[in-house]
């Protein structure tokens, strides 16, 4: 009796550490007008906000969605509400005595909002719910991680596509800049992912996930590919890119690359990220390197018999020394998002 207990006991001990039967639920951020807070295991929303410590007494709770989906709740109505992570939804919250609209499945991360106008101004509002007195407005918008999904759609159509990342250009950077081709597109929006920085944001647009990349996946239709980068690359691809000093050798390098037809290339400026980060994201410098990458813009997707995606990884806000990205306001997480 003592040796089966014994094995019993060893049996069990195996199990929990191989995990046997569990789900290993990825960290959820909970970011905004807090201290912040990685959230690894099932709790429930007002906990898990207040581990993030608001900087505020009254706030709202912004849940975004990886899908663009996302719900608005006040602060106040927090009890009731669970954030539960499994295979089949991953993270998302739970709650009976919110409308429908507050459940929003795989999170992207959930955000303590003391100013609500910053970011959502620039979403697009598509109605409000109530339940018990606890109302639900939902918004929509892009998502930066649609850009591979949309190439990949283009390719299968039979189109060639160029991808076009202007690193660190805002929404609101563009609005003030002197951006005529740009602007000639009627450029869309788009939210960053989160952190918004230049490696986060490489990484979504190529839609790296672990071994697989867009790159990957074109090869495997059969299609040809070019990757044109600055002077250093954020994050690593399946596909070995062509280096550049600066923006001027970055667009002689993707006229060069176009020269033998690919299937779909991405290039990637980094000039007004420098510049926002050594200036401001509205200094004059910074605005004159906008300029100038809007030219040569103009002449590569003009040039380009097929899809153009031209997009942002993040935007920047200004400090005393310059700028900085990296947290979750408009000027950091809203980028343009233009389909020519």
């Amino acid at each position: 009796m003592k040796n089966v207990r014994r094995m019993l006991f060893v049996l069990a001990l195996l199990l929990a550490l191989l995990g046997c039967g569990t789900t290993h639920a990825p960290a959820l951020t909970i970011t905004g007008d807090c201290e912040g807070y990685s959230l690894t295991a099932n709790m429930p929303l007002e906990k898990a906000v207040a581990q993030a410590r608001p900087r505020a007494e009254a706030f709202d709770i912004l849940l975004v969605g990886y899908d663009g989906l996302i719900s608005r709740i006040s602060g106040e109505d927090m009890d009731g509400c669970e954030l539960v992570y499994s295979n089949e939804n991953a993270w998302e919250l739970k709650s009976e005595l919110h409308p429908p609209s507050a459940r929003v499945k795989n999170l992207a991360l959930v955000t303590v909002l003391s100013d609500s106008d910053d970011i959502l101004r620039l979403l697009k509002e598509e109605g409000t719910s109530s339940k018990n007195g606890r109302g639900v407005t939902v918004y929509t918008t892009r998502m930066i991680t649609e850009t591979s999904s949309d190439a990949l759609r283009f390719l299968e159509q039979g189109e060639r596509v160029m991808i076009i990342e202007l690193d660190g250009l805002g929404w609101e950077m563009l609005e003030r800049a002197d951006t005529p081709f740009l602007k000639s597109l009627e450029p869309g929006r788009a939210m960053a992912a989160y952190p918004p920085n230049s490696k986060t944001g490489l990484a979504a647009l190529l839609n790296i996930d672990g071994d697989t990349d867009l790159f990957t996946a074109a090869s495997e239709r059969g299609k040809t590919c070019a990757y044109i980068q600055g002077s250093h690359v954020p994050v690593g691809s399946s596909l070995r890119p062509v280096l550049s000093l600066n923006d001027g050798e970055v667009y002689t390098n993707a006229r060069d690359a176009l020269a033998a037809n690919p299937d779909i290339i991405f290039i990637h400026f980094h000039g007004i990220d420098d510049a926002a980060q050594d200036y401001g994201p509205y200094a004059r410098e910074t605005l004159d390197k906008t300029e100038e990458i809007d030219d040569y813009v103009r002449v590569l997707a003009e040039s380009f018999g097929g899809r153009v995606i031209i997009t942002a990884d993040h935007g920047l806000h200004e400090t005393e020394e310059g700028g900085a990205h990296g947290i979750f306001s408009a000027e950091d997480m809203i980028v343009p998002y233009i389909v020519k």
